[in-house]
């Protein structure tokens, strides 16, 4: 699966640079990109820290401004950098495709995603919204700024979520927060993206069990709720609440100080 995504990425009809980030592999991965040569960058570290370390690790090293995250069992049609980079603008934050779901074993197209939005253009950045709050849209689909994910990507937990699953969440966080900054996105009405839907697949293996997908979807609604406060922060102006509560807890700090000089603490007990 992966030489096959090398592939697609090196017979792209736009040039484009390509970083394999292998984090703790035990199978063939550092002979099977060896054998590309210097058409792919190769980082490799021994310890795997999990996914969003392993794409940190690939964005940091990328030359470029934009960044498309490919998954090793996925790959791309021809065309799929030079059309989606025919849409970006500066008040663009993400430009997509249709996406095809292919069955590893058969070949056969078991259905496409996003064949309900419109034609190939430009459309407010809430369209893309109305599809992330029901489900995802997948990075895979995606080109987005290096910046924007440096920005946005959490390598740990989501802040204030009580639920996870196997790194689920930030990936959906990641391209829904371009929103809050860009008015616009792309769309492509092609699916130019390839995902393959087999066994070995996270999200394959958790739709098929029934505890695994209540885990998938409670990780994902945290995702969604972090989304909606910084939404109402930004739309709601409570930054500027914020600033008030800023300069009272200033003011409780220095009143603390003040008074520490005067009656030091004693240490809490062990």
């Amino acid at each position: 699966m992966l030489r096959r995504c090398i592939a697609s990425a090196l017979a792209q009809t736009q040039t484009c640079e390509i970083i394999v980030v292998d984090h703790g592999s035990s199978d063939d991965t550092p002979q099977v990109v060896g054998s590309f040569g210097d058409q792919v960058r190769y980082l490799r570290r021994d310890q795997d820290n999990g996914v969003h370390f392993a794409w940190v690790d690939g964005v940091v090293s990328a030359q470029c401004e934009f960044v498309h995250i490919n998954f090793d069992d996925d790959y791309l049609e021809p065309t799929y950098i030079e059309k989606c980079m025919g849409l970006m603008a500066p008040d663009v934050g993400l430009v997509f495709s249709k996406v095809s779901l292919v069955d590893e074993v058969s070949g056969k197209v078991e259905f496409v995603l996003f064949d309900r939005i419109g034609s190939s253009g430009l459309y407010a950045a809430s369209v893309f919204m109305n599809k992330q709050i029901t489900g995802l849209v997948s990075p895979g689909a995606t080109i987005i700024r290096r910046k924007d994910i440096l920005n946005a990507l959490f390598v740990g937990k989501v802040p204030f979520a009580r639920h996870e699953y196997r790194g689920v969440g930030p990936d959906w966080l990641m391209t829904s927060m371009v929103t809050l900054d860009y008015p616009k996105i792309g769309f492509i009405n092609e699916p130019l993206a390839i995902f393959s839907s087999h066994a070995g697949s996270i999200t394959t293996s958790a739709l098929q069990d029934v505890e695994k997908k209540r885990a998938l979807r409670r990780a994902y609604q945290e995702s969604r709720k972090f989304y909606t406060l910084l939404w109402m922060v930004k739309f709601l102006r409570l930054d500027l609440l914020a600033n008030v509560a800023l300069g009272l807890f200033r003011l409780k700090a220095k009143m603390a100080s003040s008074l520490n000089r005067i009656f030091p603490r004693k240490p809490l007990n062990k």
